[in-house]
């Protein structure tokens, strides 16, 4: 898909402003502070109804206004115009899609899709497990919208599974909420499994042109006990009765999707500690360019690529690499304050900011 054009009112920096891109993409070259992030992350939010960088949505308000509009027009691979309009005013966001409105961002997550790739992006790696279980949930909910439900499901039983620990209740009450719990839990575990098997099975493919230790990258899935959740509903619920009298001192669940977390492996040993920076760039990187096959592949919709400013820290060799692995294949947006990023982005149009705004 591509996005043809975007227009911002009282969105971050911009006051009013219309931008026309190119079809293959365009080149964002600014000083720091000039917008850039603010103008991917405008393109992002059509997508997504909120904020890539998890702000809230009053914080997107320019300064001093109450409320802020986007809009994104784009072009379906199949040549079908598709437009979304997202604004927020008085405390509430209004979604509409091709002019209806719309109750549910999951909708937003069927017809757009964009992977952002940041210097940020580092926390997937060293970062906290809440940061690295936003963006896989966030990817899983690009590549299967439904998982958007169940997730909010699961974490709306856990809210009232952990109100009911902090009162005295009746066994029958717990059991019921516990076993609400393990069958959410079970349904958003699905998804997970499923979507780090498609990522393994990638990081040991066609990856090695970018780097040949890609193939001894591996993602593990690291739950709250010991091992693995059990695979029946009866012998989770077992070990939620072992662990009640210390759920009730706590006042809340102690086990669950909602703690688990997921740790990078390179040949085995944990990346965090034991790889470079190098390495974890490289390793966060692919996992992006990863998520755009998988997300063409399942979806049949190409996604939109924003590249913010990642190629600083990465020598040439890599981001010529990177750049004749994408090849354009998808739109491709490059934001940067280096001069020097234009020559291996040499196709892609210069989109003036600076003139844009307030």
């Amino acid at each position: 898909m591509r996005l043809k054009h975007l227009e911002l009112v009282n969105f971050r920096n911009y006051d009013r402003a219309g931008f026309d891109l190119q079809e293959i993409g365009n080149l964002i070259i600014a000083p720091n502070g000039a917008g850039k992030t603010n103008l991917l992350e405008a393109m992002a939010y059509c997508g997504m109804g909120r904020s890539i960088r998890f702000h809230r949505d009053e914080e997107l308000c320019k300064e001093d206004k109450d409320h802020f509009r986007v809009k994104g027009d784009f072009c379906q691979d199949d040549g079908l115009e598709l437009s979304i309009q997202l604004a927020w005013q008085e405390g509430r966001k209004l979604a509409k899609i091709n002019d209806i409105p719309v109750r549910q961002l999951s909708k937003l997550y069927e017809c757009v899709k964009i992977i952002y790739c940041a210097p940020d992006d580092m926390n997937l790696v060293g970062g906290s497990p809440r940061y690295r279980r936003q963006f896989f949930d966030l990817a899983i909910s690009q590549i299967y919208p439904p998982y958007i439900s169940i997730l909010r499901n699961y974490m709306h039983i856990v809210e009232q599974r952990n109100n009911l620990l902090k009162k005295d209740y009746q066994p029958l009450e717990k059991n019921s909420w516990d076993r609400k719990f393990i069958q959410a839990m079970l349904e958003v575990l699905e998804y997970r499994r499923k979507f780090l098997n498609l990522l393994n099975r990638e990081f040991a493919g066609k990856y090695l042109a970018i780097s040949e230790q890609v193939n001894l990258i591996r993602l593990d899935y690291v739950c709250q006990m010991a091992g693995a959740y059990p695979e029946q509903e009866e012998d989770i619920l077992a070990c939620l009765a072992e662990l009640e009298p210390r759920e009730r001192k706590y006042q809340r669940s102690l086990i669950g999707a909602h703690l688990d977390d997921y740790e990078f492996k390179l040949d085995g040993r944990n990346l965090k500690t034991f790889g470079s920076q190098g390495q974890k760039r490289i390793t966060v990187l692919v996992l992006k360019l990863i998520q755009a096959a998988l997300t063409e592949r399942i979806t049949g919709i190409k996604p939109i690529m924003l590249f913010d400013d990642v190629f600083a820290e990465l020598d040439k060799l890599h981001s010529k690499k990177i750049r004749d692995f994408v090849d354009y294949r998808y739109q491709v947006f490059v934001a940067s304050p280096r001069e020097d990023v234009s020559r291996e982005w040499g196709e892609l149009t210069r989109l003036n900011i600076l003139d844009r705004q307030a």
